[in-house]
């Protein structure tokens, strides 16, 4: 049997910015990707170097992206959408189906809405993380 974790579950939360931090869900996740980052490559060949030679930079996590269903009167996609005009450091929380979860801060970059013929209303974020991000174990 396998051990593999279910997505279905998945949670996103929305963090205020006040202490103590209380988060609200982003209700109706359909999708998301996250973590996409990389770090940099330092160059550190001299003409002395047989072959180039590096260090690694720091660690960058990139962004976390996804898609919700729209529900414009939602607190959590209303936190979402003034997280992005006020511009601000916003602390996110995903919490897995088997309760372990990525803490992590961002800025929210974007929050599309689209549709179209015969489809239903589809919100979307993406979210340029900064910092670390810390990983909790399912107890």
């Amino acid at each position: 049997m396998s051990a593999a974790l279910e997505t279905q579950g998945t949670k996103l939360y929305i963090g205020n910015n006040a202490s103590p931090i209380v988060y609200t869900q982003v209700k109706e996740l359909v999708s998301f990707q996250a973590f996409d980052g990389s770090a940099n490559e330092i160059d550190t060949t001299s003409l002395d170097s047989t072959a180039k030679e590096f260090l690694m930079g720091l660690q960058d996590f990139g962004q976390f992206a996804g898609e919700f269903n729209w529900l414009p009167e939602d607190t959590g996609h209303i936190a979402m959408r003034a997280a992005k005009a006020a511009r601000t450091i916003t602390h996110f929380r995903l919490t897995m189906s088997d309760t372990s979860k990525f803490e992590f801060d961002g800025y929210v970059l974007s929050a599309p809405v689209s549709g179209g013929v015969d489809a239903k209303m589809d919100g979307g974020f993406t979210i340029r993380i900064t910092g670390t991000v810390t990983f909790t174990a399912a107890p």
